[in-house]
């Protein structure tokens, strides 16, 4: 079975190209405003998102990372792995 990309496939590739292009996916950093950090881990990857809570009360993320880690701490519990995420 082959992936057959069709006239629906190439309308929702440019919907969200254009989604990505029109707006501001990172927000500047401000000191003068609240910080959360949200993270996760799973299995050998762990993430972290830096948010922002602007004056809407909406949080925007300011950056964004994704790391891949070593097979010698694959074996580590989640919460161990969640503080790699925060280092």
């Amino acid at each position: 079975m082959s992936f057959i990309f069709n006239n629906n496939c190439i309308k929702a590739f440019k919907e969200l190209k254009g989604q990505f292009t029109s707006f501001l996916v990172f927000c500047y950093y401000n000191l003068a405003l609240k910080l959360m950090l949200e993270i996760d881990a799973f299995n050998r990857v762990v993430a972290g998102v830096l948010l922002q809570l602007h004056l809407d009360s909406k949080w925007y993320p300011i950056l964004f990372f994704l790391k891949i880690i070593a097979l010698a701490k694959y074996n580590y519990k989640v919460y161990n792995k969640e503080m790699l995420a925060i280092i």
